[in-house]
């Protein structure tokens, strides 16, 4: 089922231009990249599939992430490659607000 943990504040949002409305963190030793949408929020793999590019460096246009090397893009919330030369998606965490934290849900523990 997974479990949430606590991965970043609101207020690490606050000067963030829209274009760039990403953090990137590690979450008990994932890389990760949390988006914040004007309807919501996106937790993806900060890593890109195509290059290995760190997606939190990427511009955030439209719900969808641009990867800086190479342009590939993808769904800020699902992960799923939208724009080539990428052709595999990233993984996607379930994200919540609680009050002024943001919590990502990870895997349980093997």
């Amino acid at each position: 089922m997974g479990r949430w943990v606590k991965a970043a504040s609101l207020s690490e949002f606050a000067d963030f231009p829209s274009y760039r409305a990403s953090l990137a963190v590690d979450v008990e030793g994932y890389d990760i990249v949390i988006f914040k949408l004007p309807d919501g929020w996106g937790a993806l793999d900060d890593t890109c599939s195509h290059e290995y590019s760190e997606l939190s460096s990427g511009e955030v246009w439209n719900g969808r992430v641009y990867c800086e090397k190479h342009g590939s893009s993808f769904d800020c919330i699902t992960g799923e490659v939208s724009g080539l030369p990428a052709t595999e998606g990233v993984s996607a965490f379930p994200v919540e607000q609680r009050g002024e934290n943001v919590y990502i849900q990870l895997p349980d523990y093997s």
